[in-house]
C-alpha cells in the first residue's frame, strides 16, 4: 500500500498562473519567429503518471497538459524544459500538422533551437511521492496460456484496430471476458 504521508502536493494556483504565462510567452515568441497564426489551445494541469507534460489534439481540441505533481517536485527544471518542449509540439502541429512529422523530429528540434531550449526528449526523475496511473490489465488467452494485455491494446482489439498473437503457439489472443463464464 502506498504511503500517503509522503505524497507530493500539486503545484499552487500561483504556480499554475506562472506556468500558463510562460506557455503563452513561448507561443507569442513562436508567432514572431515563424510568422504564424495560432490556433486555440487549452492549458490544463490534469496530467497524471510519469510524464511532466503532453501536447495532444483530442476531439478536435488542442491541449497542453502539465503534471502538477512532477512540476511541484521539480518546478524549476520543468519550468525551463517542459514548457518549451510542449509548446514546440503545439507549434509544429500548427506549421506542419502532427501526421506529417515525427514527434521529436527535425521540425520539433528546429523550434526548440529557435526557443534556445534544450531539445532533450525525456528526463529521468525520481518519482517517489508522485501519484502514478495504475495500468488496467485484461486477461487474454491463446491455445497454450493466459496473457495480460494493457488497456491500450485491449481497446485496440475492441475497436478492430489490432490483433495480438502468442509468440509461443502463434495463435491469436482472445479476451477472457469475466462476464462470459463459458469462455
Amino acid at each position: 500500500m502506498e504511503d500517503l504521508t509522503h505524497t507530493i502536493q500539486p503545484i499552487t494556483q500561483e504556480q499554475q498562473i506562472k506556468i500558463s504565462e510562460e506557455t503563452h510567452h513561448y507561443i507569442k515568441q513562436a508567432v514572431s519567429l515563424f510568422e504564424i497564426k495560432t490556433k486555440p489551445v487549452e492549458i490544463t494541469f490534469d496530467l497524471k503518471g510519469r510524464a511532466s507534460g503532453m501536447y495532444r489534439v483530442y476531439r478536435n481540441k488542442r491541449e497542453i497538459r502539465y503534471n502538477p505533481h512532477i512540476f511541484s517536485k521539480y518546478f524549476e527544471d520543468n519550468f525551463n524544459s517542459t514548457i518549451p518542449h510542449e509548446v514546440a509540439h503545439y507549434i509544429t502541429d500548427i506549421i506542419y500538422g502532427l501526421s506529417n512529422i515525427r514527434p521529436h523530429g527535425k521540425e520539433w528540434k528546429a523550434v526548440m533551437h529557435a526557443f534556445n531550449a534544450d531539445a532533450s526528449v525525456t528526463s529521468n526523475y525520481d518519482l517517489s511521492g508522485i501519484p502514478l496511473k495504475k495500468q488496467t490489465l485484461f486477461t487474454y488467452h491463446c491455445n497454450c496460456q493466459d496473457h495480460q494485455i494493457s488497456s491500450i491494446r485491449h481497446n485496440r482489439v475492441k475497436r478492430n484496430r489490432g490483433k495480438y498473437y502468442c509468440v509461443k503457439c502463434k495463435h491469436i489472443l482472445r479476451w477472457k471476458n469475466p462476464a462470459n463464464k463459458a469462455a
